[in-house]
């Protein structure tokens, strides 16, 4: 997985999204992925709690890597279907995000995240379906 963990790290390191949130890699394995985000004021909705747009983005961002260090290098996916339980909300520290591939097919994929807090307090779960077709570089 060596050649695709560094282009997938690359690419995420190259996204304005992943940057803008200030998301960070803790680790990548074949199939999952753990993610952390320090909550900041930019993040937050106008009741000063993490927004569910942010939520939401987390999740994406996890199962979406996770799928990816599936495929072959020259290949990507891109979301079909994002479904989030927002269960917990949460104003201040840093937020960990899980995700993981539950099935994998020749041109669609299937993944599952869930993000925490400090304590290991539940925030919210997601499920994802990702098309999986070839990556084009620019």
């Amino acid at each position: 997985m060596g050649e695709i963990s560094e282009k997938l790290k690359a690419r995420m390191a190259s996204s304005p999204l992943v940057r803008l949130l200030g998301i960070e890699i803790l680790r990548m394995d074949h199939g999952h992925v753990r993610l952390s985000m320090k909550v900041e004021e930019k993040h937050l909705n106008s009741l000063k709690t993490i927004h569910g747009g942010v939520i939401a983005a987390l999740n994406d961002v996890a199962c979406g890597i996770a799928v990816n260090t599936l495929l072959v290098p020259n290949a990507t996916s891109v979301s079909l279907d994002l479904r989030v339980e927002f269960i917990s909300p949460i104003s201040q520290g840093v937020v960990t995000v899980e995700g993981w591939v539950t099935e994998k097919k020749t041109q669609v994929a299937f993944a599952q995240s869930r993000v925490t807090d400090e304590k290991g307090r539940l925030l919210s779960t997601a499920s994802a379906t990702y098309f999986v077709k070839p990556f084009k570089e620019e």
